[in-house]
């Protein structure tokens, strides 16, 4: 059950105990009336959510979405998330992900199927509407709400109650040390969210493999969340029926600790066969677990060629998913006399209404796509997110803003910095790079290019038809 829980996993959550650690902040006291709250929030949140998943499963089945398992055939199981924003506006699934793959799959015949993660149960209508979609469009879907049968849910209201029970001895065994503490209150403070996603992953996974399914050749989108690791426990209690590949094809800093598999994790079977990185800058070694570089697939536009326009007349802000980054930049980019008009690209998981109060009347927030955008922007400005590597790979500059004493995450290389490309604090420092990365572009644009071109061939690797078959090893 401890693989289900996300502190010891290491994701990022309220727990906060990797921004309590490096800035040596005291964990506050855990009372007994604090922990009575978290497991009383605890069971009522898990038990709503288990009432609604029985809820959705019996509007799945009124959907009438189903996918046909064709007994002893071998299948690919695409194991990632849905855009379910995009599903529901337009009407129609696009896959922004793995793009291109499912096409690759159709042009030789290679039967495959797509295994949702991250729908949520919060919203039945909603999901109702998007099985309705599915079914009508004729995408190949496999949901836990086909597949999961009564006596699973029975065994998800006895993980609902025994789950708090392990984290608390796990937690009562610890020592005194300050790394223990601050790993104790992480876990009481985190302990009143939704477990049993997790646990429904592992339960669906059990079930997949004991279909008829010939061999399973599981591509799974890897950020290496308790979700994930449940799902690949699942997929091996049929010993030789799946080999799974997890694969990283994104931009991902070294500070998100999630995203690193742990060898000592590998008996537990909670680790892919084999784990594909987004450019050769990523690889690592391993004893443990095949890595290789896999295709770009989401990166597509950085190989097109061409991209930039000759008029490029905006200064483009990338804001990441983090809200404590998010007014960091936006404080920051409010107080420059910026040479070009300013549009402003949040998160798609934001709401930018938010921080309204932060952008200035004489900036433009935009929901265009980062690929459309690119090519119009001058220089780029954020932090904490893979955009500010695609725009300094095509060579546009970049200002890296990190303010100082606010724990970021840091995804530029080495690479360029200085030149097409730097890390900055305060005001003061950005106005100076605004100033030198004009002074380049007028000067020596063939420099910004030069080292757009190392950044790119460092981080992302083309996403030809060659290299998706030898990656993915579909022949």
């Amino acid at each position: 059950m401890l693989i289900s829980n996300v502190v010891l996993n290491k994701q990022h959550t309220r727990g906060r105990v990797l921004e309590t650690y490096l800035t040596g902040e005291i964990s506050s006291p855990v009372s007994f009336l604090f922990s009575v709250k978290k497991i009383i929030f605890y069971l009522v949140k898990n038990l709503i959510g288990l009432v609604l998943s029985v809820v959705i499963a019996s509007l799945h089945r009124l959907s009438g979405q189903r996918f046909l398992i064709k007994e002893g055939e071998d299948c690919v199981v695409l194991d990632t998330f849905f855009g379910v924003r995009h599903l529901l506006d337009k009407g129609e699934f696009k896959d922004i992900y793995f793009p291109r793959l499912s096409e690759y799959l159709t042009e030789r015949k290679i039967e495959y199927v797509y295994i949702p993660k991250g729908l949520g149960f919060s919203n039945p209508l909603q999901l109702f509407r998007i099985f309705r979609i599915l079914k009508k469009t004729h995408v190949p879907v496999l949901t836990e709400f086909q597949v999961l049968k009564w006596v699973d849910y029975l065994d998800v209201l006895r993980f609902i109650f025994l789950y708090p029970f392990s984290i608390i001895r796990f937690a009562d065994k610890l020592g005194t040390t300050y790394e223990d503490k601050v790993l104790y209150g992480g876990l009481w403070n985190a302990l009143d969210g939704v477990a049993i996603e997790s646990h429904i992953r592992y339960l669906f996974a059990k079930r997949l493999v004991a279909e008829k399914f010939g061999k399973i050749k599981c591509i799974s989108w890897y950020e290496n969340l308790v979700t994930d690791k449940n799902f690949y426990r699942g997929l091996r209690t049929v010993p030789g029926k799946a080999e799974i590949t997890g694969a990283q094809l994104f931009l991902r800093p070294y500070t998100l600790m999630n995203l690193f598999a742990d060898e000592q994790e590998v008996p537990f079977d909670v680790v892919p066969d084999r784990i594909l990185v987004n450019g050769p800058g990523y690889s690592f070694d391993s004893s443990q677990v095949r890595v290789s570089v896999g295709p770009s697939l989401r990166y597509k536009h950085l190989f097109d060629g061409g991209l930039l326009s000759p008029a490029r007349d905006n200064i483009l802000v990338v804001l990441p998913y983090w809200d404590h980054v998010v007014c960091d930049i936006l404080e920051i980019v409010r107080q420059i006399d910026w040479p070009k008009p300013v549009k402003v690209k949040f998160h798609p998981a934001m709401n930018w209404r938010k921080y309204e109060w932060m952008i200035l009347d004489k900036f433009s927030v935009t929901d265009e796509s980062i690929e459309k955008l690119f090519p119009h922007a001058l220089m780029v400005v954020g932090d904490s997110t893979g955009a500010i590597i695609e725009a300094a790979s095509l060579g546009i500059p970049v200002i890296n803003i990190s303010k100082s004493g606010s724990f970021s995450h840091d995804y530029m290389p080495e690479i360029g910095k200085g030149i097409i490309w730097d890390q900055v604090e305060e005001v003061e420092e950005v106005s100076k790079l605004v100033t030198q990365f004009q002074k380049m572009l007028e000067e020596n644009p063939g420099q910004l290019k030069e080292e757009g071109t190392r950044l790119k061939s460092f981080c992302f690797s083309e996403p030809t038809d060659v290299l998706i078959g030898q990656a993915f090893e579909l022949g």
